[in-house]
Formats: structure tokens, sequence, C-alpha cells
């Protein structure tokens, strides 16, 4: 999802990231403290999740969710915000890593999660109707850690697809194929063994590569001419997947890539840039490479029907983060934590009042309600 720009005249990512090795041994206890971490806020009693949290986190915490929960400044904020409630929607709670990997970005330690909270749906979650049947909820997290404490989190939870597997949809029909995200094909993502730290340098500069190629989208209608001008081919594996988030779904190959998610978005924000600012990860460790941004990718919404909204004009910022997987020679997989909600928020759809509106579950609402 990240871009940048080279042939414009722009300084490209290649020129301003360079890569830091890092200790195996570290990166190896920085990334079994952060599943250990992670794995008490599910597992310890609720009584001693307080204590849980003041053993995990810096007392100076910032933490970023997806909306609507967004930016939270203290460790009691995140626990009414984020775990507390969690822990009440799914009672029975069990955290399933697929990717955890770790390395240095900027001299800080980080460490990227992805996977499920797998459990049964007991109670309501932001105004989302409990279905008292098991869920699979995606998370990401990027995760800075500071003597042995998380400093700071970016967590990525797909509400919208929760919202699909409880039957509701407030949007228009995906493109893509909407489906539980698969583990990496090899089932190694859990990065607990050293790794080699030139590969880990190949993989994250050839997935800059590839975003600064992204860069020379000339901002014309995106035909085919136009999207060969990326050069998208030399970078993707011809049967890489590509995870999207709910709202736009899963494609196969590089075509499916373009028909499902590149042209739609290219359509609706053909001036969209990336920025250096709300950059929070770049990563290689091993053959997996993690990327992210909090508001970096900044565009303008004109083009048409992009999730079913028409052209607004609207500013827009982008939260994402981009999981690959690489193999000797391309990239093999990509999944995309995406706020959605939140892009739709900014472009004016209120996917959460919308979905208020129809189960009106605590008490009836008017639609001025939701749409003043």
């Amino acid at each position: 999802m990240e871009r940048s720009h080279e042939r414009s005249g722009k300084v490209s990512q290649m020129n301003i990231y360079q890569y830091q090795p890092i200790d195996q041994a570290e990166n190896i206890a920085n990334k079994r403290r952060i599943i250990a971490i992670m794995q008490q806020m599910i597992t310890a009693p609720l009584a001693e999740l307080d204590e849980a949290i003041l053993a995990g986190y810096h007392a100076n915490a910032v933490i970023n969710v997806s909306h609507p929960i967004n930016e939270l400044s203290s460790r009691e904020a995140m626990a009414e915000k984020v775990w507390k409630p969690l822990r009440l929607t799914l009672p029975d709670a069990e955290r399933r890593d697929d990717i955890v990997a770790g390395g240095l970005y900027r001299g800080v330690r980080m460490v990227a999660c992805l996977g499920h909270y797998v459990g049964t749906f007991e109670n309501d979650w932001l105004g989302i109707p409990a279905s008292r049947q098991v869920v699979a909820v995606r998370f990401a997290e990027g995760h800075e850690l500071r003597e042995n404490k998380i400093a700071q989190s970016y967590i990525f939870i797909d509400f919208l697809d929760l919202m699909r597997q409880v039957g509701y949809w407030p949007i228009a029909p995906s493109l893509g194929r909407e489906m539980r995200w698969l583990p990496p094909m090899t089932h190694d993502g859990v990065i607990l063994s050293p790794q080699d730290n030139a590969i880990s340098q190949r993989n994250i500069e050839r997935v800059l590569r590839m975003h600064t190629a992204l860069g020379y989208y000339n901002g014309q209608p995106p035909t085919r001419q136009v999207l060969d001008l990326m050069e998208m081919v030399k970078h993707w594996h011809p049967n890489f997947m590509w995870y999207g988030p709910a709202g736009i779904g899963t494609t196969r190959g590089l075509q499916g890539f373009e028909d499902y998610h590149q042209i739609p978005f290219l359509v609706a924000f053909p001036d969209r840039k990336g920025t250096e600012i709300g950059h929070f990860i770049r990563i290689g460790d091993g053959n997996y490479a993690v990327t992210g941004g909090w508001g970096y990718l900044q565009a303008t919404h004109t083009g048409k029907d992009y999730l079913g909204v028409p052209p607004t004009g609207k500013r827009v910022a982008v939260r994402v983060m981009d999981f690959y997987r690489c193999d000797e020679n391309t990239i093999v997989e990509n999944w995309i934590p995406f706020d959605i909600s939140h892009l739709l928020l900014q472009m004016g759809v209120d996917v959460f009042g919308r979905m208020r509106h129809q189960f009106r579950q605590h008490h009836p609402i008017s639609v001025s309600d939701w749409l003043l």
C-alpha cells in the first residue's frame, strides 16, 4: 500500500531508508517478550488484568487503535477501551499469531504481529451485536519495545470483518473475495529462530523498491498501459496472494490485484501520495518484511464509486500496515490491515452509525442521531 516517487524527481524510499542489522538473540528475545505480553492480555484473570497491563506497558505508553477507538494516551484508557471490552466480548478468547516479526527501525526495537482472536462472541462490542457463535477477529500490531515494556503500539482490528461474520454489511459489496485470511503458505511466520541479516535486508529492500515503483503512476486513468508503467510484474510472484481488509477482499495474481483493488483505488484517489509523516515500521526478518503508516498516505477522494461512495472531494489520510512473505526473487504473499472504517468516516460514511441505526440494540434512535 505504501507509495513513493522516483521518476517524478522525488526522493525514492531506497534513498531515505537504511537497513539496520539486529543481534538475533536480542531480536528473538524481543519477539518472545511481545508474545508473552499480548498473551497476558487474553489469559490473565480479569481481576489481574490491570496488573498485567502495568507489567507490560510503560507508564506513558501511547496506543493507536482502529476506528472507532483511535488514539489512547494512558494505560487506564487502554484497559477500558481495548482489553477489558475484548475479554468481555470473547470470554473464551484465544490469540492465534500467524506472523511475529522483529527488527530495528530508526534505532527503535520493533515487533509486528498478525493473526486472529478466536472465541465465542458472547457480548456486544462497539454496538456490533453478539452472535453467540464462534468468530475469528483479525488483528495486526506494531509494537515499540523499550526496556522490556511496550512504549507505543499500533493495533488494527478489522471491525468491519466482524460485522460481516455476524451477518451485517453496511457498505457496497466487496470486489475481492471476503474470506478468513490464511496463514503463510510455509507456516513459518512466527519467527523464533536466528535469521540471516543479509536475507532480511534483501527482502525489506525488495518491498521498498516495489513501493517506489508504485509511485511511477502518473495520475492518468489507470488503463493497462498506464498500470504497466509501475512494473509490478517485476516484483510479485505470478500467483501471489493479496489479503485485503474487509471492504476490499482477497485477490490472487497481478490481474486480480489490479482489478479488485488497484484500479478502483487509483480511480478514486488519483493524487494519492505517501509522506514521511506517520511511518512507524519498516523491518525485514528473514523471508518476511513489514511496513506501516498511521496517516502517511494522503489523497483527495475525487473518483467514482469507491466502496460504494460517490466522489466527495474530501482529503483523507490512510492508516495501514503491510505484512509480506518473499521467496528468493519475488513477493509471494501480502496481508494488508487497513482501517477502512476510518477511511469511510473521512468520506462521510459512519459504518458504526449505520449499524446502530439498523439494530437499535440499546434504545431507538432516529436517522438524524447518527447522520448529524
